[in-house]
């Protein structure tokens, strides 16, 4: 009950109506509201390693190029890119769209937290940065669906269970100790449940303008990880060693898809102009059957079912 116990910048407590998880009319009074949620795992506020490499990145982020942070923002310069790419997804995660109880890691600013709020969905949503939390109520406001917010990490999930879906987008490559978070997310799935995750890909990266310099041996040989002194560490796969990991997390690949990004990847300097989905699902296909490109997909987009059993 996250945002149950946020509190202004007083200290004094955001006294939200109603009860968690809240509904989009009770946080209509929150926008702009700089509020501060208790943080429930004690790792986010530790030494910076390579574990909290991404959680840096993010606080550089807010720091010096908000507006670059906060893409749900139509003034914002990546707006459009951003909502092309959510569409990608969204187009082939549409069959597991209109579930009644979501749990979002690593929500953010609500990319997706968004998309099923609208269809009227209870939502639970956790991310390690709290400034990306703020921002994920203030968009929820006046939406249909119900939300609540947790300050934590995939070390330390809420203990509600039962989820229809479970959201992974972008980040459980940036996570070194990843069996056990996709162990923890897998308990809170029901049987038959969803995970909707995408993945950093093995070598569409290195072609891309975000690739960090230095990294020539991760994009030439290694074990697929890069890691620079510790600013960026993300761990890289190709579909078989995603798929690998998957399935020894208790799930069945249920459908695995390379993206290129055309927009944001590789292919980004070549002037593409065309940003309809439809036009970028069609390029996307072609890459996915051109014989230089193929393997030089920036992610995995994927849907894996919880089965029966434990692990």
């Amino acid at each position: 009950m996250s945002l149950a116990l946020a509190t202004k910048r007083d200290g004094s407590p955001l006294n939200l109506p109603g009860e968690p998880p809240f509904s989009g009319e009770d946080l209509e009074g929150i926008g702009g509201e700089i509020f501060q949620l208790p943080c429930e795992d004690p790792w986010i506020l530790g030494e910076p390693d390579k574990a909290h490499a991404y959680l840096q990145g993010a606080k550089a982020g807010w720091s010096d190029h908000p507006e670059w942070m906060d893409f749900l923002d139509d003034e914002s310069p990546i707006s459009d890119l951003k909502s092309a790419e959510r569409d990608i997804y969204l187009h082939w995660w549409k069959p597991w769209l209109d579930a009644e109880r979501v749990l979002d890691v690593a929500c953010g600013i609500g990319r997706f937290t968004q998309p099923f709020l609208d269809r009227g969905a209870t939502v639970i949503g956790i991310d390690a940065d709290v400034k990306s939390l703020r921002r994920c109520a203030w968009h929820a406001a006046g939406r249909p669906g119900k939300l609540d917010l947790h300050w934590t990490s995939v070390h330390k999930l809420p203990e509600e269970r039962g989820f229809d879906v479970a959201v992974a987008a972008e980040v459980l490559c940036y996570v070194p100790d990843v069996a056990p978070a996709l162990a923890a997310i897998r308990e809170r799935l029901k049987v038959g449940g969803a995970l909707l995750i995408s993945m950093e890909a093995r070598w569409g990266w290195a072609a891309s303008q975000d690739a960090p310099a230095g990294a020539i041996e991760a994009a030439l040989d290694g074990d697929g990880v890069v890691d620079v002194d510790s600013e960026r560490w993300v761990q890289t796969y190709t579909g078989e060693s995603f798929t690998q990991l998957l399935e020894d997390a208790g799930f069945t690949v249920e459908r695995m898809v390379p993206a290129l990004y055309v927009l944001d990847g590789p292919l980004e300097d070549v002037g593409l102009t065309s940003t309809s989905l439809e036009e970028l699902l069609a390029i996307e296909e072609r890459c996915r059957n051109h014989p230089v490109w193929k393997p030089l997909n920036r992610a995995w987009i994927a849907v894996a079912i919880r089965t029966e059993g434990s692990r």
